[in-house]
């Protein structure tokens, strides 16, 4: 969906409208799906606080188990990225997007879902398996151009990631000629393992043995241990990519 604005619909380039977004959802709530997720993005350029209130208030409208909500990045080699680059467009304040962010949880969690990502809201018993699976370091298999895929070896820490050719035109002669269009393979050791997951405790030492910088997180507000698990506070949410840097 991203948004319900016509304004903002065009700005990102979508084909659809606000009143083709909400027929879609009618069409699922009629059709009696009782699980189904829709993605709304934030802080567009020019964006305002009361826009996103308004997605927010439609999109509660249709009671969604789950539901997304992204803030816009400027993707390297993207057109946006690019207007970026030239100055044609601007991305909000800090300040800006630390309210919209807030009122997001706000609205959301009052209306009855849970933040269990860092973008991802579910009523209970309808956060996404497919996106867990992830954080617990679960196999998964890709198929398509540009799919990824992972395997875990038997040790149950490291295992293997591989990609596929993101071209579709290259992958499909690819996999004519050869069944297969993987293009990158890694190995994932001990160390990038713990990297990449954090879930120390498989790995029999403390959390702060491989990250020192944990302590400071912690005195400083961003993280905060619960139960033998490290989480971001409310504060740290804020700050959440930077924090995730110092364990790569």
């Amino acid at each position: 969906m991203q948004s319900f604005q016509p304004r903002l619909l065009k700005l990102l380039g979508r084909v659809h409208d606000a009143e083709e977004a909400k027929k879609a959802l009618n069409v699922v709530k009629q059709a009696g799906f009782d699980n189904f997720n829709f993605d709304l993005i934030y802080a567009n350029p020019g964006q305002t606080l009361a826009e996103l209130a308004n997605d927010l208030d439609t999109a509660l409208e249709f009671q969604p188990p789950h539901l997304s909500a992204y803030n816009l990045t400027f993707e390297e080699g993207t057109p946006f990225h690019h207007e970026y680059r030239s100055g044609k467009m601007a991305n909000l304040s800090e300040d800006e997007e630390i309210a919209m962010a807030e009122l997001i949880e706000s609205k959301l969690s009052a209306a009855g879902l849970k933040r269990y990502e860092i973008s991802n809201y579910a009523r209970p018993w309808f956060h996404s398996r497919h996106n867990v699976n992830y954080w617990r370091a679960g196999d998964y298999l890709g198929l398509g151009a540009g799919a990824h895929s992972y395997k875990r070896n038997p040790d149950g820490v490291t295992g293997k990631r591989w990609s596929d050719e993101k071209n579709p035109g290259r992958y499909m002669a690819q996999v004519a000629e050869s069944n297969h269009a993987v293009i990158d393979r890694e190995e994932i050791d001990f160390q990038k393992a713990a990297g990449e997951f954090m879930f120390l405790a498989r790995f029999g030492k403390l959390p702060e043995d491989f990250y020192p910088c944990i302590k400071i997180w912690t005195e400083g507000g961003f993280l905060e241990a619960h139960s033998g698990h490290l989480k971001l506070t409310a504060k740290g949410l804020m700050l959440a990519n930077s924090i995730f840097v110092e364990f790569m």
